[in-house]
């Protein structure tokens, strides 16, 4: 059989579009798993936390006012900033029992309430947390 003359078009895969209200769950949900496994062993990083309150700011900024989920949210920002005081006096993180429970009964309340949040909304608050990080070089939660 012989070849042909004529050169063969590349394959190049196309980007995929999501349809509106679809994301990629596994790359916006895992972090926060990884950090509440964290949470009670050896391994424990700043990452971690870092990880946990971005979840709960990602919350505070698309949560309508007066939601229930607010509420959780607040506590496990108080439970990071726990961890973050008690990290910075001793030179070691780790949790406590009551911020482990706060963190992990939180987690999963957090993350069910950001799969009904559109990505419209999400990508508007990641953006004015961005803007707000650029203004003042920190991010207050």
């Amino acid at each position: 059989m012989s070849k042909t003359k004529k050169p063969r078009k590349r394959y190049t895969p196309k980007p995929a579009v999501l349809p509106f209200g679809m994301r990629r769950q596994v790359q916006m949900e895992m972090p926060g798993y990884q950090a509440m496994i964290a949470l009670g062993m050896d391994h424990l990083q700043e990452q971690h936390v870092y990880d946990l309150l971005s979840a709960a700011d990602m919350v505070k900024r698309t949560a309508p006012a007066g939601h229930a989920i607010l509420a959780v949210a607040q506590n496990m920002v108080l439970a990071c900033a726990d961890i973050q005081h008690r990290a910075q006096r001793i030179g070691k993180i780790g949790a406590s029992g009551d911020e482990m429970r706060a963190l992990k009964a939180g987690l999963p309340q957090v993350m069910d309430f950001l799969r009904t949040v559109s990505n419209a909304d999400i990508s508007r608050a990641a953006a004015a947390a961005v803007r707000e990080f650029d203004r003042n070089g920190v991010l207050r939660v």
